[in-house]
This record gives C-alpha cells, structure tokens and sequence, in this order.
C-alpha cells in the first residue's frame, strides 16, 4: 500500500532473454527521447508539472538462473544492471573505477526509485556482490516467497471460485451460495488456481442448463484427496475425477460445447492410441469456455500438434497461425524494434482482444522454450510500454507446443496437457 499524498509509477522489465536483446533493451542514450528502458525509467522520476512526490516501482522480472552455459545467465545480468544503472556503457570490469560523470548519467542514487526482482532461483553470491557496489542495491535482502495455507487458502478459494462465477455471467449482483468442502492442495496455489476455474466451468454449465439463473447454490464435496468431487446445483450433481496433468473429468462423459465433442470426433482417427480422446475432449471444451487462459497443449509429436492446431483453427470463428519458431521470429518487439516488426504478439491482437486464436509453436530447443515463458502463461503479456488496453490478454488463445526433447520446467508448469509418446 502507499501513501495516497504520492504518487507511485511502475515500470516493467523481463530478464528472461537472450542477452543480446537485454544489452539492447539497456542501453544508454544521449536523450530520452526513445524507448530504451533507461529512458522510461528516467522519464518515470520527479517532473516540473509532478504535483507531489513520488516513487518508480522498477519491477525486474524472472531473473534467470546462475548457468554459465544459459542463456541469458545471472551473472552477466546482474553485471549489466550494475553497469546501466550506475551510468556506465561498456562491459563491466571486477574493481574498476566509475567515470567521473557517470553519476549523473546513472539512477543508482536516486532514492525514489524502489527495484524489486522476482526470480525462481537463489541469488548468487558473484551476482550479489555486481548488484550490491550500487547504492540502490547496497541494502539487499531476499525475501522467500510462501502460498497462502491454512483458512486463508480457503477464503481465496471461496472468493476467486465466486468471482469466477460472477465473471461468466457479467452479473456482480448475481447471489451465490458456495459450500466448498474440497482438498485444496499446498503451496504453489496456481493449481489450485486452475482447479478453480474449471470447477467454475461445471458449476456455470449447471446454472446454464437449470430454469432459474437468478441465484444459485452449489456445493462442492470431496471426502479425501485420491476421491472424486460432487458439484451439486440446484438439485442436479456431476461427479469429476482427477484424469492427466490434473484436468478435472466428469466420470460418466459428457460435452458442455459441441465444438468440443465434434472436433475431437473429427480427431479420432489421428489422435486414436496417442492420447486420451476423453481428456482431449474435455481440455477442448474448457477452451472453447475460456476456462483455461490460455489453453496449452505440449507434445514431442510434430504431427499431433499440427493437426491440432490445424483442426481447431478450422473452426467457425477461430483464427490459426502456424509453424511459429520462437528462435526466428519475436514473441514481441523489443523495444528498439521498428513498428512494422513481425511479431506473435501482434499476429495475435490482429483478430481483437478475446478472439479465439490457435497457435503452433515449434521449441526446437531450451532457448525456444526460454522465448515462450511469458506468452504461454496464465497472466497478461506485457512490456516496459504496455498499458492495460495494450496488454494481451490470453483468453481464448490455444498454444500447440511442439518439444522434441525435455521439457523445462518453467514450460511444463504451464501446460494444460502434455502428451508425450
């Protein structure tokens, strides 16, 4: 929270890039009058016309982890922030000396700015120790980030399932009763986010189906863990199992979209032994709901994947584009990038915000996989120039990832249904 007597900016820079592009993106420049991250910054702080004091939230996303073989890595990351922000250009140098001017082209004394890293990985001491010689840096701390437990995780539960439901039928007035009696999972609560959300799904498609939509009263039951969940709406029930990648399947099969049940018969024939066609159903019934945002689908098949996509695009109202790779051709543009650069962003905000979009996307290595991260997760794309109506927003989009080797980490946590053979 801040004082409402200051006025707080925000400006938002991802680490996790080539660092080719990140050296670019940092770059120092004679005036501000282009959009190089430094120059943002700069154009964030204290102004003539600024009313009151303020802060800039410098929000340094994803710090990779200390791999000398990685690309970007820790090390040459926390060097070149170093050097950015202390006002120097060049490539940073153990024990050398600052320019004497480099003061003034630098931020890193400026007390109003506030830098905040997020990061999967521990903080090096070599990097520690780049950051730590600027004053901006000198007072450190890493601070373990922990999930909300206990009846906390409950009323989230409650209030994001409510909010859900609210949102499906754009009715905030609308009353719902929950009586949620369910295993919620422990730490990282984006899967009991994902649980969530599709359990707002069923529960929606029950209020859909009833007479009366004015109110609804729903509960939710599940007697341990390893059991099935009851939903119960106005007197009709639905049993759900927990089928591949945590997907939530009613026991007795059952389409809520026709696209869903047509598209995946359509399938049948080259889908048939490769993956579960009731789990793919429902996986495709959920994006056809914008229940999963996005919706993302991961196989070291090639030929699966496209004619995944390919089908999917095939239908009334969604758009297609294929054979995206990630290594070749920008996620987003950078920003020294001219406007007209290609880019998937863009291709994608082409159709309008909430247009059904399926996209192949083909991670012919770590690094290809490292490029996606942003754009396959369950949050808005944005860059240091983003604003909320220039945001995108992944509802309704549908990523076919195409890996032929080992998935990493960061990109298995965000698929909705990985088949690997």
């Amino acid at each position: 929270h801040a004082d409402p007597e200051m006025l707080v900016r925000f400006v938002k820079q991802n680490l996790n890039k080539p660092y080719q592009i990140l050296e670019l993106e940092l770059q120092l420049r004679p005036n501000n009058n282009d959009l190089s991250v430094m120059s943002i910054i700069q154009g964030r702080r204290m102004t003539m016309t600024q009313s009151k004091p303020g802060l800039v939230v410098i929000d340094l996303e994803e710090m990779p982890q200390n791999d000398p073989n990685a690309n970007p890595n820790q090390l040459q990351t926390c060097q070149l922030l170093s050097q950015r922000f202390s006002g120097r250009k060049g490539d940073y140098k153990e024990g050398a000396k600052a320019p004497r001017n480099s003061t003034k082209r630098g931020i890193s004394g400026d007390a109003s700015l506030l830098a905040l890293f997020t990061s999967n990985y521990e903080l090096a001491d070599p990097c520690a120790a780049a950051l730590t010689k600027l004053d901006m840096f000198r007072n450190l701390a890493t601070v373990h980030m922990t999930a909300i437990a206990g009846e906390d995780r409950r009323d989230f539960a409650h209030a994001y399932l409510k909010q859900c439901i609210q949102d499906r039928f754009s009715n905030p007035s609308m009353e719902i009763s929950l009586d949620v009696d369910i295993h919620l999972g422990e730490g990282d609560t984006r899967p009991l986010v994902r649980l969530l959300r599709m359990l707002s799904f069923f529960l929606c498609a029950l209020v859909q189906e009833s007479k009366d939509q004015s109110a609804t009263e729903a509960r939710i039951t599940q007697k341990s863990k390893e059991e099935t969940i009851v939903l119960t709406v106005c007197g009709e029930s639905i049993e759900l199992r927990s089928g591949p990648d945590a997907n939530l399947i009613p026991t007795q099969a059952r389409t809520f979209h026709k696209g869903a049940g047509s598209l995946t018969a359509a399938l049948k024939e080259k889908m048939s032994g490769k993956v579960d066609l009731d789990v793919l159903r429902q996986v495709l019934d959920y994006y056809f709901a914008k229940t999963l945002a996005p919706t993302v689908v991961i196989s070291n098949d090639k030929n699966l994947i496209s004619n995944l996509v390919q089908a999917i695009g095939s239908q009334e109202g969604v758009h297609s584009i294929m054979g995206v790779d990630p290594e070749s051709y920008k996620m987003m543009k950078s920003l020294y990038d001219p406007n007209d650069t290609p880019n998937l962003r863009d291709d994608i905000l082409k159709f309008g915000r909430g247009a059904f979009v399926a996209v192949e996307l083909q991670c012919h290595s770590t690094d290809a996989q490292l490029c996606i991260r942003e754009i396959i997760e369950d949050s808005p794309s944005m860059t240091a120039f983003s604003t909320i109506k220039s945001a995108l927003y992944k509802s309704g989009l549908f990523f076919g990832v195409y890996v032929p080797d080992a998935i990493t980490p960061e990109v298995k946590s965000r698929g909705s249904l990985i088949i690997y053979g």
